[in-house]
C-alpha cells in the first residue's frame, strides 16, 4: 500500500480522535495503514515530527479562507475570526488543542504574514507580533481548559468566557493602536 506523507498526516488525525494524544503512537499509525516503521520514518523523523505537521495541517485547512486578511475591512475582525476559528478547529479533535500546544509558529518568519494586517493598522513590528502570539496564547489556553473539564462540571459557558476575553483583549490592544496613532486632525477644520 502507497501512502503519502499527507495520507499519514490525516490518518493520524483520524486516530488521534480514536485513542487521544496519549494513545497515539508511530507503531499505531503503521498499523492503521498497514505499513511498517521505516516507511513512516521516511516522512517524519520523530514522532514530534508528525505532531508538529498534524497541528499545522488541522488548522490549515480551516485558516485557508482568512489568509488574506485584507479581505476583511477590520483588523480587529479578522483577529477576532481567527481565534474563533482556530478554537472551534481545536476543539474538533480529541485532544486537538493539547496537540496544537507547543507547535505554534513563533520564529519571525512564520509570524510575518501575520502580522501584516497589525502593521498595517498602526502596531510597530514587536507590539504586531505579541498581539498575535497573545491572542493565540489565549486561544489555546480556552481550548485547553475546555477540553480537560467535563460539560457538566462548570458553572460557566465556555463559549462565552472565550468570547468575552477575547473581546476584552482585542478592546485593549485597539486603544493600545490609537493611542499610538491618533486621527490626523486637521486645525482649519476644528475651527470652522
Amino acid at each position: 500500500m502507497v501512502v503519502r506523507r499527507d495520507g499519514y498526516v490525516r490518518a493520524a488525525l483520524e486516530l488521534l480522535d480514536e485513542v487521544g494524544l496519549d494513545g497515539l503512537s508511530l507503531r499505531k499509525l503503521g498499523e492503521k495503514l498497514g505499513v511498517r516503521g521505516p516507511a513512516l520514518y521516511t516522512h517524519f523523523k520523530s514522532k514530534q515530527a508528525l505532531l508538529d505537521q498534524m497541528a499545522e495541517t488541522m488548522l490549515d485547512d480551516q485558516l485557508a479562507p482568512l489568509d488574506d486578511p485584507t479581505a476583511m475591512a477590520d483588523w480587529a475582525e479578522w483577529l477576532a475570526r481567527r481565534a474563533r476559528t482556530i478554537r472551534r478547529t481545536l476543539l474538533s479533535y480529541r485532544d486537538g488543542a493539547r496537540l496544537h500546544a507547543g507547535t505554534r509558529p513563533t520564529e519571525r518568519a512564520a509570524m510575518t504574514p501575520l502580522i501584516k494586517p497589525l502593521l498595517a493598522a498602526g502596531f510597530d513590528e514587536e507590539d504586531a507580533t505579541y498581539a498575535i502570539l497573545a491572542i493565540s496564547r489565549y486561544t489555546l489556553g480556552c481550548a485547553i481548559d475546555e477540553q480537560q473539564h467535563v460539560e457538566s462540571d462548570r458553572a460557566e459557558d465556555p463559549a462565552a468566557s472565550f468570547e468575552y476575553g477575547l473581546a476584552r483583549l482585542i478592546a485593549g490592544l485597539r486603544a493600545d493602536v490609537d493611542v499610538a496613532n491618533p486621527p490626523d486632525l486637521n486645525v482649519a477644520n476644528l475651527l470652522d
